[in-house]
């Protein structure tokens, strides 16, 4: 008499998953089981395509605080020593003087909730037939009236410090065309655009000016907090979840192919 050895547990694992990938490809099941592999393998690709907009988010994040860290751009006229993708929120410092005849407001632009325009003026550069429009802060609706603005004039000649803020474009990537009211009609800051307006060339970046120490938080216009965040967003978590729906698609796709066969 011949005694059989026993099933090792490895053994019977082989054969329970033999049996499973038999049945999910049998004639009943092979074209459902396709769709689920390829719904798997969607949310696998979705998965990853976060786990990389999130490297993108660190990457972008650590330009950011290199930016944010070195000596600040002197605008002179001269041509800039980066390329414009290198210079957002890079601190930057202007000698010249305002040209607040030519200044325009930026329409829909709201602050603690109460509806306002960013003023912009441009500031011909000393020494240079150049100007960069200079975002000076935020001002309430009701003062939407060009009229009053000489009110607003900036108390200090001297140099004027900042972050400095790339052009505003349409969604399209066109440039905007020009409003009918080319003072207030204005819904981005686009430099090309506003530049056709004006009778000088205007340098292809925006100088927003920053609070002061000395700077009056009451007083019009309001300077702009800088909205410089660090964060990473969502996209790992985004990432888990995607992930976690492909395994829970295969798990409850095998278990309802078993317990119905």
């Amino acid at each position: 008499m011949t005694v059989g050895l026993p099933k090792t547990r490895t053994g019977l694992n082989f054969g329970v998953a033999a049996a499973t990938l038999a049945l999910l490809f049998s004639r009943r099941w092979w074209w459902k089981t396709l769709l689920v592999l390829l719904a798997m393998g969607v949310m696998v690709v979705l998965g990853f395509w976060q786990l990389d907009r999130l490297e993108q988010r660190r990457a972008f994040n650590q330009q950011r605080r290199a930016a944010l860290a070195a000596a600040p751009i002197e605008l002179t006229g001269a041509p800039l020593p980066l390329p414009l993708a290198e210079l957002r929120d890079r601190q930057a410092v202007a000698a010249g003087e305002f040209d607040y005849a030519r200044q325009v407001a930026v329409r829909n632009q709201n602050l603690d909730g109460r509806p306002g325009h960013h003023l912009v003026t441009p500031l011909v550069i000393a020494g240079s037939n150049k100007a960069v429009l200079v975002n000076r802060g935020w001002i309430p609706a009701d003062q939407a009236n060009p009229g009053t603005w000489r009110t607003l004039d900036e108390r200090s000649n001297g140099p004027q410090s900042g972050i400095l803020k790339p052009t505003v474009l349409r969604p399209d990537g066109a440039v905007s065309a020009i409003p009918q009211n080319a003072v207030t009609g204005w819904y981005r800051l686009d430099v090309e655009a506003i530049g056709q307006t004006l009778p000088y060339e205007l340098m292809p970046v925006v100088l927003q000016l920053l609070p002061a120490e000395s700077y009056d938080p009451s007083s019009l216009p309001r300077r702009i907090q800088s909205d410089i965040t660090f964060s990473e967003g969502n996209h790992f978590s985004y990432a888990l979840q995607w992930f976690g729906f492909a395994i829970t698609a295969a798990v409850v796709y095998v278990a309802v192919a078993r317990r119905q066969s």
